[in-house]
């Protein structure tokens, strides 16, 4: 396990872009918000994930269903961190709400 992880200083309502290859992760102009690019290996927040590839899944100590089924117990950025997935980053930003935050994970 080996991430880096950069909190953004944006609003819940800003976009979110890639930094590799400047994509719109998150962009509220599109009717399908959410837009991963060719690094992007999640979307998730602390209720829950809105994307994540197969690859990145299987490095995981729960499934996605497990971790759904349990969200009242969840820990998203504890499970998101005890991944095996080699090196990655972890963009940390507010979700609008007291407490609860999107991390968007990207290919190192």
């Amino acid at each position: 396990m080996s991430y880096q992880l950069i909190e953004l200083d944006v609003q819940a309502t800003d976009n979110i872009a890639c930094p590799h290859c400047q994509q719109l992760i998150i962009n509220w102009q599109e009717e399908q918000y959410i837009q991963p690019c060719e690094h992007t290996l999640f979307i998730a927040m602390d209720i829950g994930f809105e994307y994540i590839t197969d690859e990145f899944e299987q490095t995981m100590q729960h499934t996605v269903d497990d971790l759904h089924a349990n969200d009242d117990q969840l820990n998203m950025f504890a499970e998101l961190t005890a991944s095996s997935y080699p090196e990655f980053i972890i963009m940390k930003s507010d979700l609008g709400a007291a407490g609860y935050f999107r991390y968007i994970g990207l290919t190192a």
